[in-house]
């Protein structure tokens, strides 16, 4: 049952988390390992894979990313930002692949984990350690600069050597894992006022506002298309932008001729509400030739339940 003030907490239908890494390096096959605890030899994943895993008391949302250029380039930060964990798999025995995982390693700390986006749970797994030229541990780390991890205490890291065949490590390594994402997570929640969605048309085609903070929608929505469309020839096109009119604060996102408003009362709220909204404007754009009214409604309202 939803309470009075409409928190959304991230436990309640799965914690997002999401699986990268280079192509080969065992991405999939873990995924499948923490389903059915054993190992498997799964097909390369193209695009993304969805799975909801349970994990002691926690259920997990894990997006499984292909390694290929194309995808690191078009799908891995939007992913990354919009997820509370992030699982960082790296195979040990590839070395002259370490400097190009390590170039996107920290294109992932340095740029897309920057400014707004803290309190991350960051697993690195390098794997296939049962592998005879498998490096050793201190290497990759020296090779990493894995140390100066230290200096982004917003994150929280660390690093395993493992063996999907073997099991080692792994079972060490989620229990790390959960329990650090448990505890980052427990007390983040947002307080939404209001969320509007609309076409470019500026009809409304979702809205959840109890409280009537938006007032007269089509007004609003005129306003901040005009706004957005000023922002973008004046600064040049950005995604999401950030108003405050009287008590709340308005995050702005646009994608694909789609608008979404969400207001919140607090500026602490911004991160989560920009997750929010991305979360959203993925699963629109990844249904955009059979988007149904009722799918969406049922999209939106499992996230608000």
């Amino acid at each position: 049952m939803r309470d009075e003030n409409d928190i959304l907490r991230l436990t309640k239908k799965g914690i997002p988390i999401v699986m990268i890494g280079l192509p080969y390096a065992g991405k999939t096959t873990f995924v499948r390992w923490l389903k059915e605890k054993k190992f498997t030899r799964p097909k390369t994943t193209i695009g993304l894979e969805f799975e909801q895993v349970q994990l002691g008391d926690a259920s997990f949302n894990i997006f499984d990313l292909s390694g290929h250029e194309k995808f690191r380039e078009s799908l891995w930060q939007s992913y990354v930002q919009t997820s509370a964990g992030i699982i960082f798999v790296l195979d040990s025995s590839d070395k002259k692949k370490l400097s190009e995982a390590s170039k996107w390693f920290w294109l992932m700390i340095k740029d897309w984990l920057s400014d707004i986006y803290t309190n991350k749970t960051i697993l690195f797994l390098a794997n296939k350690s049962d592998l005879k030229d498998s490096l050793n541990l201190d290497f990759i780390i020296d090779e990493f600069q894995l140390n100066q991890m230290s200096l982004y205490p917003q994150v929280s890291f660390q690093f395993f050597k493992t063996s999907i065949r073997t099991d080692s490590n792994l079972d060490y390594a989620m229990k790390w894992f959960v329990s650090r994402l448990k505890n980052n997570i427990k007390n983040r929640t947002i307080q939404l006022k209001a969320l509007v969605l609309a076409n470019s048309l500026g009809e409304v085609i979702y809205e959840h506002d109890p409280e009537k903070v938006t007032h007269d929608k089509d007004k609003l929505i005129s306003y901040f298309k005009a706004l957005s469309e000023f922002a973008n020839e004046v600064l040049g096109y950005e995604m999401i932008k950030v108003i405050k009119i009287e008590n709340e604060y308005y995050l702005l996102s646009e994608r694909n001729n789609i608008f979404l408003t969400v207001a919140v009362s607090n500026s602490n709220d911004l991160p989560e509400a920009r997750r929010f909204s991305l979360l959203i404007h993925e699963f629109i754009s990844s249904n955009s030739s059979n988007l149904e009214t009722k799918k969406l409604n049922r999209f939106i309202e499992n996230l608000l339940s």
